[in-house]
């Protein structure tokens, strides 16, 4: 065979191999057995119960806690992979229901997996490319689905209920939104997202106000339709008094949180 030829399939077989290693999904995340939901809605009480005492104020996370004592969210994840709005749309019957449910589904397999992977410093160093979001798969409602499939589709599409959604979604970095402290509920919802709005700009990490300098996270000028200034003046409108210059606040990707349990 002629060298050329062997050479475009040697190159052809070793893309092959590239793109099926990097397939979206291709990484089964954490599968507790799946654990069918009480009543007629659906609880996330265990959701709550994992997160109890692990987040600190600033976001950070224990994850060393979190990994010695697995027991309340392996629970919700076995809820998370009986049931879902897709599987069970008759407990999921507003679209509150749906968001709470599917931005705690987010945060708890973003916590399941995380706690699986420490000690780690920073979350982009598991793969290449963002590949922790789309390739590592979770199962919900018994169907496979993964962190980015998550935020893009399901949530984005209830993005119009509250701006506040893009603070409400961890990425695992000090830089990220800060991970929620409770559940989210379907009967407090906008309550619990304007709480995480003033936290969040309440905290240095997402804003700093220094003489007529205003300073923000990333985040804010990726989401301007959500997170504008129009945002800042109906919770915090003294931020924007006097500001002559904007800035954008360093990115630090580190993990947001400690793997030793304390």
């Amino acid at each position: 065979m002629h060298l050329k030829s062997l050479w475009l399939i040697g190159l052809a077989s070793l893309l092959a191999v590239g793109l099926f290693l990097l397939r979206p999904g291709g990484v089964e995340g954490p599968r507790p057995a799946p654990v069918p939901p009480e009543g007629k809605g659906f609880s996330h009480a265990q959701l709550t119960e994992a997160l109890k005492g692990i987040v600190d104020e600033a976001g950070d996370v224990d994850y060393g806690a979190l990994r010695a004592h697995p027991e309340a969210l392996d629970r919700y994840l076995g809820q998370l992979r009986a049931a879902s709005p897709k599987s069970a749309p008759h407990r999921f019957k507003t679209e509150a229901a749906r968001l709470a449910y599917y931005i705690n589904a987010y945060n708890a397999f973003l916590l399941a997996e995380l706690r699986q992977r420490c000690p780690l410093a920073r979350v982009a160093d598991l793969y290449p490319f963002d590949g922790f979001f789309y390739r590592v798969s979770f199962l919900m409602g018994e169907e496979e689905t993964t962190l980015s499939a998550l935020a893009d589709e399901q949530i984005s599409a209830l993005a119009h209920l509250h701006p506040a959604i893009r603070l409400a979604l961890s990425k695992g970095s000090v830089s990220a939104p800060m991970m929620l402290r409770e559940a989210l509920e379907e009967a407090t919802l906008t309550a619990q997202l304007d709480a995480l709005a003033r936290r969040a700009l309440a905290h240095p990490r997402w804003v700093k106000r220094e003489g007529d300098t205003l300073a923000l996270n990333p985040l804010f000028e990726w989401y301007p339709r959500e997170l504008g200034d129009h945002f800042i003046k109906a919770i915090r409108p003294e931020l924007l008094e006097g500001v002559s210059t904007r800035a954008t606040l360093p990115l630090d990707d580190h993990l947001n949180g400690h793997c030793q349990a304390r």
